[in-house]
């Protein structure tokens, strides 16, 4: 079977750690969680009320429509 070879041009997260790589490996090596109440939804809409949400982010500051 041939060697197939990969290249990995970049890093990038968005997640409940953080809004990019650097925020999200400091918490990770921390030991920081990402969950916590969920502030998006109405309370009550959900079985669980707290969740792993990206908070204060804003899409459209680095996708178009």
């Amino acid at each position: 079977m041939p060697v197939k070879r990969v290249a990995i041009s970049g890093l990038g997260t968005i997640s409940a750690l953080g809004h990019n790589t650097r925020e999200f490996w400091n918490a990770l090596t921390e030991g920081r969680s990402g969950i916590g109440p969920l502030l998006s939804v109405a309370p009550g809409s959900l079985r669980f009320a707290n969740g792993a949400e990206v908070r204060d982010y804003d899409p459209a500051k680095f996708f178009d429509d």
